[in-house]
């Protein structure tokens, strides 16, 4: 028996991701696997000073990732991807960090199959700016625009590393949560 199926959402802050995880996994009948950022101690303090916390984040994250992606059995939607990981790196290390962050990348979850398929939800910056802001959280509250298309950037550079296939979904402002869904799953059986 090979490994089951993982798909994971993907896209910036704001772009809906864990909402729409759910929805696709119900509508598909399997499993949904949230992203447990809450487990990162650092996070809080990221958001307020990068350079200051940007090696321990990036560090939690990809352990919080490895043990959650490593224990997969069966088939589930994610609202990530393990990739995500480089992506941030990409963006926020350099030098000796990036390489103390890509030696434990390598042996955790790099060691790992990637997802079978990503969808990666694709928002203008304007509305991921009014989406993040209504969602309230405090270390979110000054969410920097020139961040957002820096990482924005990051995410293309990896685009095509998120999964085996990977597909793009344009969201727009109009798009309910169900229609959005409907979407993904549209481009999911595209991929197969």
């Amino acid at each position: 028996m090979g490994a089951p199926l993982i798909v994971s959402l993907e896209g910036l802050p704001g772009s809906g991701k864990t909402t729409t995880a759910k929805l696709v996994a119900e509508l598909e009948g399997i499993r949904y696997v949230h992203e447990r950022s809450k487990e990162v101690p650092f996070l809080d303090a990221f958001y307020v000073d990068v350079e200051r916390y940007k090696l321990e984040t990036e560090l939690c994250f990809v352990l919080v990732h490895y043990h959650q992606y490593r224990d997969l059995n069966e088939p589930a939607v994610l609202d990530y991807s393990p990739v995500k990981d480089l992506v941030f790196a990409d963006l926020n290390l350099r030098g000796s960090d990036y390489e103390l962050f890509n030696a434990v990348y390598k042996r955790t979850s790099g060691s790992l199959p990637r997802p079978a398929r990503a969808v990666y939800l694709d928002l203008e910056d304007d509305h991921l700016l009014e989406r993040i802001a209504a969602r309230g959280r405090e270390y979110e509250r000054d969410f920097d625009r020139g961040y957002l298309a820096r990482l924005r950037d990051a995410y293309e550079q990896r685009f095509d590393e998120l999964a085996e296939t990977v597909a793009r979904v344009p969201v727009e402002r109009s798009y309910s949560r169900d229609e959005v869904a409907a979407a993904v799953q549209i481009a999911l059986q595209r991929l197969v």
